[in-house]
């Protein structure tokens, strides 16, 4: 394995004696070359000032029109996109609208019946109680036991029309 150098040397023949040929494409594909590459530099340095601007003029124009036409382009997904967020929302809201509606519907209740008169006679008389006796509220147990009485009454009549 060692006895040999993994890299070889390249062989290089010095002999001035010996002519050199190149094939006709090969010149003529350098000579090309040549041309392409000193063409622009030699055409650059006839073009004007005046040109030079026009061309950037030009150039600063259409990426300016290229911006416009995109911006425009988002700004218009942009509203179509608000458009329909707003139109889904105007009917989430006639929804709960309607919901809200039938809700108030819901907890409307049937207007309260007129409390009998005796209920209201033992009730006036427990207030005017209260008002006289407000140091000794307890002096007031004849009036609240009558009151209790006559809304028990009342409670057993209504419950008896509705069995």
């Amino acid at each position: 394995m060692g006895a040999q150098q993994s890299k070889s040397e390249p062989v290089i023949f010095y002999n001035q004696n010996v002519p050199l040929q190149f094939s006709q494409g090969l010149v003529d594909s350098l000579e090309t070359r040549t041309k392409v590459r000193s063409a622009p530099a030699a055409s650059s340095q006839q073009v004007r000032p005046e040109e030079v601007e026009e061309r950037v003029r030009e150039r600063v124009a259409e990426e300016l029109k290229r911006v416009q036409e995109k911006q425009e382009e988002i700004n218009q997904r942009v509203y179509s996109d608000m458009a329909k967020k707003n139109i889904d929302n105007d009917q989430n809201s006639v929804v709960l609208g309607a919901d809200i509606n039938n809700m108030i519907e819901k907890i409307k209740r049937t207007p309260a019946k007129a409390i009998p008169a005796e209920i209201a006679e033992r009730q006036e008389a427990l207030v005017v109680c209260y008002k006289n006796n407000e140091s000794r509220p307890l002096d007031c147990w004849k009036e609240v036991e009558a009151f209790k009485a006559s809304v028990a009454k009342a409670q057993k009549t209504f419950v008896a029309a509705y069995q």
